[in-house]
């Protein structure tokens, strides 16, 4: 009878146990058709069979094309087809490839400078993005260069990885590299140990430059030290009392409506997207 009641009871408690709050999903953009009627997105968008989530840029015409102008004395080129899957395939195995080989055959002769940029994905794998800016015939361009994986993010893995790149691909970047730029971060321009020191220590006429956009903000975040605290953190309770309630979400959304007010979302103050005060107190 224990066993019973208890089986019993344990049964009225499942039963009586709430479902499960669903999560509330990130917003995602989805495919709007109205983005067919503008004539910037016209001719190359269109929506995708795997639903509102996904777009296809559709080049497959232009891609014709370029190759019949390219290839205007033959008869081939004039009679090939293909569509999204072969085009693609063309942009990934053909043309990109022989890009990325014509870059480093420039490398390997000419001087360069090298852009460098670590990001981290949505699958929390670390890369590392090298671009290359060359000036041939007074010709300057900047140009993809590779997208490394990487595990660890110290300054020594990430000049590791460049340097077994270029010993790789036989650049003598030791030579022909002349400019160094990334952001302010310390992993990048340390004044002890960074990336740049490590290659500044390679070669000792090397150019180096922070990016503009990180010592702008840099600049403006030690600027807005010299005033008064309570606009930003006026800014931020604002921000916190209103959005973490849905009674006062929706008070705040009447009142618009009641004003004839533009309904606008409240912004917040991010600590990691630039210059992101001003739009928040404009907003106010």
């Amino acid at each position: 009878m224990d066993a019973d009641s208890s089986e019993s009871e344990v049964q009225s408690s499942r039963l009586g146990t709430p479902p499960r709050k669903a999560r509330k999903r990130h917003y995602e953009q989805k495919y709007s058709k109205l983005w067919e009627k503008d004539k910037e997105f016209a001719s190359w968008l269109q929506e995708s069979t795997k639903g509102e989530e996904y777009f296809i840029v559709n080049h497959v015409g232009d891609l014709k094309k370029l190759i019949v102008n390219v290839c205007s004395d033959c008869e081939i080129a004039k009679e090939i087809t293909f569509e999204k899957t072969k085009a693609q395939a063309i942009v990934t195995n053909v043309t990109g490839k022989l890009s990325h080989t014509e870059l480093v055959k420039t490398l390997q002769t000419e001087k360069f400078s090298l852009i460098v940029d670590e990001s981290t994905d949505k699958s929390t794998t670390k890369h590392l993005a090298l671009i290359a800016r060359t000036a041939v015939d007074f010709n300057v361009e900047d140009q993809f260069l590779c997208l490394i994986p990487i595990v660890d993010g110290t300054a020594t893995a990430l000049h590791n990885a460049c340097k077994e790149y270029f010993d790789k691909e036989n650049i003598p970047y030791k030579e022909n590299m002349i400019g160094f730029a990334a952001d302010g971060a310390n992993t990048m321009f340390g004044s002890h140990h960074s990336l740049s020191t490590l290659f500044a220590n390679e070669i000792p006429h090397l150019f180096m430059m922070k990016c503009i956009c990180h010592s702008f903000h840099l600049c403006a975040s030690y600027a807005c030290k010299t005033l008064p605290r309570g606009v930003e953190d006026f800014a931020r309770d604002v921000y916190n009392y209103i959005q973490n309630s849905p009674k006062r979400l929706g008070d705040y959304q009447q009142f618009q409506s009641f004003l004839d007010i533009k309904p606008h979302k409240l912004l917040h103050p991010a600590q990691t997207r630039w210059l992101s005060l001003l739009p928040v107190v404009k907003r106010l």
